[in-house]
């Protein structure tokens, strides 16, 4: 797992793009420790397929935002497909905290100046 950190260009990314979504209200500091169910995403009342629907448009705005947005590049041997895949398998957990999704973009993305 990535440690929480504004020194780690995908905890910082993914922060700025899950706060300026409304995904998420929290300061920095506290939004590492928040579950995967406790984005504005995350219907409680939805069956799989519709929370796995809910994940897969949240992973493609973060695509769309670090890909476009912010000037990354998918890590060698990371493909679109695949980088969609990890961040939607980390949202549907409820489990799973903001930094392990912050872990999962890191290993799927290369941020400028890294």
């Amino acid at each position: 797992m990535a440690i929480w950190t504004t020194t780690n260009r995908a905890c910082k990314t993914l922060w700025t793009s899950l706060y300026s979504m409304q995904q998420l209200v929290t300061n920095f500091d506290d939004s590492g420790a928040l579950y995967m169910n406790d984005l504005t995403f995350y219907n409680q009342l939805a069956d799989a397929d519709q929370l796995s629907d809910e994940a897969k448009m949240v992973a493609d705005q973060l695509d769309n935002i670090f890909i476009n947005g912010r000037g990354a590049q998918y890590e060698p041997g990371v493909d679109h497909a695949q980088a969609l895949s990890g961040m939607i398998t980390i949202l549907t957990d409820k489990t799973k905290q903001v930094q392990d999704l912050a872990s999962q973009v890191d290993a799927s993305y290369k941020f400028w100046g890294e």
